[in-house]
């Protein structure tokens, strides 16, 4: 029952996974200069998040990237370079069925930025701040579901809580991170990104 209760668990992180990345695919075809923005930042968010996920346990400099980027550029790009990072970061952390679970929080991460800007267009790095601030306990709750149904026996209320409390310490590490890191660098983080974002937009006409 509980390697039943592990495939299925899995296999539902990657259907979701999968729909929303056709659902964004979708919208509209990515140019080549999204592209090139989503391949840069999964880059840059997957290396930091590799390099300090080990000795720094939960204090990823990466997440408030994430959630900047679907500020800034929308929530297809945002939720790609999201869904990239733990994607290519678990290569040298390791791949497992956490990996689609993984993806989709990421995903959602970016997707949640771009919902902040729709909602208060004038939104700075505070507001962000405060959504990444969030995003450390929302990201726990939602991993600890995966854990929950592999783990866990009986699947109840009360066994998820005590998983849910089992990793509120590293969930509240988690958010002090994000809180941190946002505050220090996400309002210079903004402005470069806006920047780019800018001349990204720039239309050439011929002569």
């Amino acid at each position: 029952m509980g390697t039943s209760w592990g495939l299925y668990t899995t296999l539902t992180g990657i259907l979701a996974a999968l729909l929303l990345l056709s659902a964004m695919e979708k919208k509209g075809a990515l140019d080549s200069r999204q592209v090139s923005v989503i391949a840069v930042l999964a880059a840059l968010c997957a290396a930091g998040r590799a390099v300090t996920g080990v000795g720094l346990l939960f204090l990823q400099p990466t997440m408030f990237l994430v959630e900047i980027t679907g500020f800034v550029y929308g929530a297809r790009v945002g939720f790609f370079t999201g869904a990239m990072t733990p994607l290519i970061s678990n290569f040298f952390m390791g791949q497992g069925s956490w990996t689609p679970w993984q993806m989709l929080c990421w995903g959602l991460v970016g997707v949640s930025g771009a919902v902040v800007k729709a909602l208060f267009p004038q939104a700075g790095n505070k507001t962000l701040t405060a959504v990444c601030f969030l995003w450390g306990y929302l990201y726990g709750a939602i991993m600890d579901v995966w854990q929950w149904t592999v783990f866990m026996r009986p699947l109840t209320w009360q066994t998820y809580f005590l998983t849910w409390a089992a990793g509120f310490s590293f969930d509240s590490l988690r958010a002090a991170g994000n809180l941190f890191f946002c505050a220090a660098l996400g309002h210079q983080t903004l402005k470069i990104l806006q920047y780019f974002h800018k001349k990204m937009n720039i239309q050439y006409l011929e002569r």
